[in-house]
């Protein structure tokens, strides 16, 4: 009888399993036209194109025919995942379905279009990214709407079944400014009506406050700006066309922009560049009787992206996560865990030395030479000398082994200079004896002031982080014996600096930094991954780690975590549905983002296991920061996002963590209207991973048990 159940159960989730294969993906194209590629916003969409069955079975018949191309093509299910892949066709889909009755020939003309725009959407999508870094946008959907709507001209048939009459509105008793707004929200899915508009709005105030708000001042900058050029309020909230402004300012200031008051600045920008193109298109296509769809919007959102591309602007969206909210919120988080990670180097050396000036200190470190460490050793009374210091080799720093901090190739060595006794400099010659490393990554790193005939490497030698360079000296402009680094984006020694961190290091009282830099007096000590606990958390690819789960000391479930690879090699922990992402970098184990459902248990992973040090052999504190997607703050959650984007310190998630012993520490999470919570793991003894995790939140003790086979 178990059995039998235990297979019912199984044959009725691989039915789900398949339904949701198939469908969610097409749901999620109807959002993904809004920027929200949702399947519970898509079925609500969706739903709303059948307010005319024409439309809809229109559209639903333009989608099911590109997925199944593409389906008999060989595409993967990732592939499919794509929204706008199929966006574009269903478009098309929707326009011809505003324009003629459905029938067996409009089917036909519909899975004909659909094809060729699911062909012209794949051969754009990859030209535009692959040269220009572009999104394809609707591009596809505009050209081939175009196609359709000249060829139709010769297609007589398809006239005797050309459509009169729509929905009707209900939305004549509204003030002109929102039943215009509603009205351009409605045209996005060839809805042009007050109704449609009301539920479109709905949907995106739903899934994004942000998105709402955008709607909102791009169509009043837009129509208000269009409003004084042409004298006459009263047709410009009629004008259907505002949908481009709307379009623009979720696209620029949500979308491929971080959301930022500069991002939303720009997006009113781009709404206001908008509307002589919009004016100017009307004139051009009308003439030939063609509607100007989304041409505006395709034109000024990829102009504006593809230049401040070129700009490098600090904003730019490279990993939309749904929502402006969620993308917000992890970009963020990345900027707090991992600053300048392009330009994170290791210390030059080993053992406990001290800083001995820091970034844009009070002696040398000053102007374009600002962004540069100097390193002493000191003794318990912060002397770098014994005795009277008179000799070199009276400081504890001279003649000691200097470290590749990067892994690179060597392109210029100096090493004739003579060290200078105490208390002088050689002005003349600034860096004295130093090595010039290119690092892989596009920069250099320039460690200057080593002693004279010490240096171990020739330009053209390939060095890898702690290879040695040379000894510690006192050449060039040093008053005694000191190591100088900076990172510098030109070959030449002396070059301007550039802002860099250090990977990680130990601060005096056992705190551990990581991509941080380290201040003026601090005793720092270099950091060095253990080999065992390196591999408890070198997670590989189809390993399963199952656990049984306890709530206040009751077992409440399972779950099974199993190690999979994406489509761009990044590695993740999946229960089926939910997903964590991880890696190994700079000795530390990251859990690097979430995605999936709210009430996964993933999110307690993330809690607990966010960032762990692979050396636990002595006692250490170290901090991170986490996004506010994995707390739980209640109704708060979208208030603080909303005003995230107008300040980004609007709130944070910070956790700290302390180590018991090398197998087992604890972990405390606060933040802006966090409620504390607590709790400690235990790092698998006998195998990989975790071995137990408790976790105290809100007055609930969750108890994760790795089950021991």
């Amino acid at each position: 009888m178990n059995l039998r159940r235990l297979q019912s159960i199984s044959l009725v989730k691989k039915f789900f399993d398949t339904v949701k294969y198939w469908v969610s993906p097409i749901l999620k194209s109807y959002s993904g036209i809004l920027f929200i590629p949702y399947a519970k916003a898509g079925l609500a969409l969706f739903i709303l194109t059948f307010l005319d069955f024409n439309v809809g079975i229109s559209g639903l018949t333009a989608i099911l025919s590109a997925y199944l191309f593409a389906k008999f093509l060989g595409f993967s299910k990732n592939f499919l995942s794509l929204d706008y892949y199929i966006y574009n066709p269903l478009l098309v889909g929707l326009g011809i379905g505003f324009l003629f009755k459905f029938s067996l020939l409009t089917a036909i003309f519909i899975i004909v279009l659909s094809i060729f725009t699911f062909l012209l959407t794949y051969t754009a999508s990859n030209v535009l990214s692959y040269y220009f870094k572009l999104p394809v946008l609707s591009i596809p959907f505009v050209i081939i709407s175009v196609i359709a709507y000249l060829a139709s001209y010769k297609y007589s048939n398809l006239f005797v079944h050309y459509l009169y009459h729509h929905a009707a509105d209900f939305g004549s008793h509204l003030p002109k400014f929102w039943e215009g707004f509603f009205k351009s929200l409605g045209a996005i899915f060839f809805f042009p009506y007050t109704l449609p508009g009301i539920v479109i709005f709905i949907v995106l105030l739903m899934y994004s406050r942000i998105l709402a708000f955008l709607s909102l001042i791009g169509f009043l900058l837009g129509t208000t700006f269009l409003g004084f050029m042409s004298g006459n309020f009263e047709s410009v909230y009629s004008d259907i066309y505002s949908f481009n402004y709307i379009l623009i300012s979720l696209a620029l200031g949500g979308v491929f922009l971080i959301p930022h008051p500069k991002s939303y600045l720009i997006a009113l920008i781009g709404v206001m560049v908008s509307v002589p193109v919009v004016e100017a298109s009307k004139v051009f296509f009308e003439h030939y009787g063609i509607p100007i769809f989304a041409i505006p919007f395709n034109t000024v959102v990829l102009l504006f992206v593809y230049t401040l591309s070129l700009l490098g602007y600090r904003y730019i969206t490279y990993y939309y996560r749904g929502t402006p909210e969620r993308t917000l919120d992890y970009f963020l988080t990345y900027l707090r865990r991992f600053p300048y990670q392009a330009r994170a180097i290791s210390l030059p050396f080993s053992g406990k030395w001290t800083v001995w000036q820091s970034f844009d200190d009070e002696w040398t470190h000053k102007g374009a030479w600002k962004h540069a460490l100097d390193f002493v050793i000191t003794d318990e009374e912060g002397r770098t000398y014994r005795g009277e210091g008179i000799y070199l080799t009276d400081y504890y720093a001279f003649r000691k082994p200097v470290l590749s901090p990067v892994d690179g190739v060597v392109v210029e060595v100096v090493d004739g200079f003579p060290d200078n006794p105490p208390g002088q400099a050689d002005k003349k010659n600034n860096w004295g004896n130093y090595v010039i490393i290119y690092d892989w990554r596009g920069f250099y790193v320039l460690i200057c002031h080593l002693a004279q005939n010490s240096i171990k490497v020739k330009t053209g030698d390939k060095v890898q982080r702690g290879t040695l360079l040379g000894l510690c000296g006192n050449s060039g402009y040093s008053p005694q014996p000191h190591i100088h680094m900076h990172v510098q984006l030109y070959p030449k020694a002396g070059s301007p600096t550039a802002p860099f961190v250090i990977g990680n290091f130990l601060v005096e009282n056992y705190s551990l930094k990581d991509f941080s830099v380290p201040k003026k007096g601090q005793s720092i000590e270099a950091f060095f991954p253990d080999k065992v606990l390196s591999e408890k958390f070198n997670l590989l690819l189809d390993e399963n780690y199952e656990f049984d789960v306890f709530l206040n000391d009751k077992k409440v479930g399972e779950i099974k975590l199993e190690v999979k690879m994406d489509t761009d090699a990044s590695f993740y922990l999946t229960d089926g549905t939910s997903k964590i992402y991880f890696g190994l970098n700079n000795g530390f184990f990251y859990i690097y983002n979430f995605e999936g459902e709210d009430n996964s248990f993933l999110k307690k992973f993330f809690i607990a296991v966010s960032k762990v040090p692979l050396n636990l052999s002595k006692p250490v504190k170290w901090e991170d920061s986490l996004p506010l997607e994995i707390v739980n703050v209640g109704i708060l959650k979208p208030v603080l996002r909303f005003l995230g984007s107008f300040y980004h310190d609007a709130y944070s998630v910070k956790s700290t963590f302390e180590n018991k012993n090398q197998l087992e520490y604890t972990f405390k999470i606060h933040g802006t209207f966090v409620k504390e919570i607590s709790g400690k793991v235990k790092i698998n003894s006998k195998g990989k991973f975790v071995e137990k995790l408790e976790i105290n939140e809100e007055g609930k003790k969750w108890v994760f048990q790795i089950k021991l086979f």
